[in-house]
């Protein structure tokens, strides 16, 4: 979407979120590898008479999708990472469900797996907002926490779902890392021609937007990350890929340059390759560090959804419905990714309805004569659709997710009648959603407001670091290059938060735009200078940049912003 880098981006339009099925790409190989990764031990144990067990083994094969898209030298390691925390989901989920039945499943005791959900529910958001890892988000740890918490009731121990969790983990790291075999440089590659390909729509364009310049910042920001991640940007000697993407940021960065107006010497910047490559995205311990505090997006997002999450199951049980995992799960779902109130409105919308024709999709299953490996099947088929409708349509995942959930939950009710499981999924996750909008709309109504303008203040420091930097080392020097690396994180924030203003309160983002796009054309421009620079010694002009950093920093502060 494109708009003028002078007003802030329009309102999203409701008939294209929530029925819209925007081109994402290739995706079937990621839905073949989930279903592959539950399918194949499933089918196993079934064989080997686990019948029950054999569906708890889809908590661990969750893991492959945190893989999905990264470089093979750092999948096995984030695939081993989800799939512990998905297995440590499941026995934390089956300790709270049994101390509440042996608590006799009075409301207090029931009320413990309410808490425990919550928790989760707030520890994983957080790290997930924090790191910036976008979807799936924190949702598969929650409902593999839910379903678990019924397991006792099921004569199914906390080790006992925890280990087959475990193989279901194993089967996922297996099926993620197989592609290596056949395209071992795939998901790099994909990252630099998506960097390449938004860095070229950005330098041709003849005005382009600063939803251009975004988009292209933060694919050539993922891009670099891809490289290291694959340890592609550390060789000695520069692969393709590497020197693809160190030709379209030149290219990125020159074009900045030229619409701020300042163009360095042309031959110098030719002739004048850089010995250092950037920096990566900021270490794991600098993004959980920088979000702990009460104006961050991702301390926000955690806090509404921890208090959603714990109002929706506790109002479940005080009004005795059987399923208050369900209401917490429909509240999580809706919130997790920190949606603005426009788009979580419609992600509303899309899970009650998906809800409903995952029922009727769960029914249609329930009622025929299948079983045994044909459900399995379907779950496989499950599976596969949500992984590919995912990125595509929010409520159409859901028409696939319910199903699935809901035959997971048949390990602890075998036999339950049908009417009961439909109505009861649809009421308690009517009471997640109707949570979940009045959290949306009042809890912290003004978070998106500091958020912006924490962003904003974040790039300027960072900023002024770097320039007082500039004046004893050079823009190669380690320290400059981490400062870059991080002025260049802080603009994607503030990118993001700005776009949320926009939706939450446009009257009040109109007023704080101008201050906002001077303070993103600061940091892109100082960017680009630090890159074009022919003299890889010092940057020129050092006095002439905090002569503009103090004006835009003096037009922030004075405003009135609040």
């Amino acid at each position: 979407m494109s708009f003028p880098e002078h007003q802030p981006p329009p309102p999203p339009r409701g008939l294209r979120v929530l029925f819209g099925l925007p081109p994402v790409g290739r995706v079937w190989p990621g839905g073949v590898r989930s279903a592959l990764a539950f399918g194949i031990p499933a089918i196993t144990a079934w064989i080997l008479g686990f019948h029950s067990e054999a569906l708890l083994l889809v908590s661990g094969s969750f893991a492959v999708i945190y893989g999905e898209g990264r470089p093979y030298r750092s999948r096995w390691s984030v695939v081993l990472i989800a799939g512990a925390a998905l297995v440590s989901s499941v026995w934390l989920g089956a300790m709270s469900g049994q101390i509440a039945l042996d608590l006799g499943q009075t409301p207090a005791a029931r009320m413990i797996p309410v808490a425990t959900l919550s928790l989760l529910a707030l520890v994983a958001v957080y790290v997930i907002a924090a790191l910036r890892l976008g979807p799936p988000g924190a949702f598969f740890f929650v409902l593999v926490c839910a379903v678990s918490s019924y397991l006792p009731a099921a004569g199914i121990s906390a080790e006992r779902g925890a280990a087959f969790a475990a193989l279901g983990v194993a089967s996922a790291l297996v099926v993620a890392m197989s592609g290596v075999l056949w395209d071992p440089r795939g998901p790099e590659r994909s990252a630099v021609a998506a960097a390449v390909g938004a860095i070229e729509k950005y330098t041709s364009a003849p005005t382009p937007s600063a939803a251009d310049r975004h988009t292209a910042a933060a694919r050539l920001h993922g891009a670099w990350a891809a490289l290291y991640d694959a340890g592609s940007a550390r060789l000695a000697s520069r692969p393709h890929l590497v020197e693809t993407l160190f030709d379209a940021h030149r290219a990125f960065a020159a074009a900045t340059s030229a619409r701020a107006g300042s163009v360095p010497d042309p031959d110098g910047a030719v002739e004048s390759p850089r010995d250092q490559l950037p920096l990566a995205r900021p270490g794991v311990g600098y993004r959980l560090r920088r979000s702990l505090h009460r104006d961050s997006h991702a301390s926000s997002t955690a806090i509404r959804v921890f208090c959603a999450a714990a109002v929706a199951g506790g109002i479940s049980v005080a009004l005795d419905l059987s399923r208050p995992d369900w209401a917490i799960l429909g509240a999580v779902l809706v919130l997790q990714q920190g949606p603005d109130r426009l788009h979580g409105t419609y992600r509303g919308l899309q899970r009650l309805g998906g809800t409903l024709a995952g029922v009727v999709v769960f029914s249609a299953i329930y009622l025929s004569p299948l079983g045994g490996l044909a459900v399995i099947a379907l779950m496989m088929l499950l599976q596969f659709a949500i992984e590919i409708s995912v990125p595509r349509n929010y409520g159409l995942a859901v028409t696939f997710i319910t199903p699935l959930a809901l035959l997971m939950g048949t390990i602890s009710h075998p036999g339950a009648p049908l009417g009961g499981l439909v109505v009861d999924r649809v009421v308690e996750t009517s009471v997640g959603v109707a949570v979940a909008f009045a959290t949306l709309w009042l809890l912290l109504p003004g978070a998106f407001r500091r958020a912006l303008l924490r962003a904003d203040r974040q790039v300027l420091r960072l900023t002024d670091a770097l320039l007082t930097r500039l004046q004893t080392h050079s823009v190669t020097a380690p320290e400059t290059l981490a400062l870059q690396r991080d002025v260049q994180f802080e603009l994607v924030g503030a990118a993001l938060a700005g776009v949320e203003a926009a939706h939450n309160d446009r009257r009040w983002a109109h007023r704080v735009w101008p201050q906002h796009a001077e303070v993103d054309r600061l940091g892109y421009e100082l960017l680009a200078q630090c890159w074009t620079d022919a003299d890889v010694g010092r940057l020129n002009d050092i006095e002439l940049w905090q002569r503009k950093h103090e004006i835009v920093a003096g037009k922030f502060d004075s405003s009135t912003l609040g």
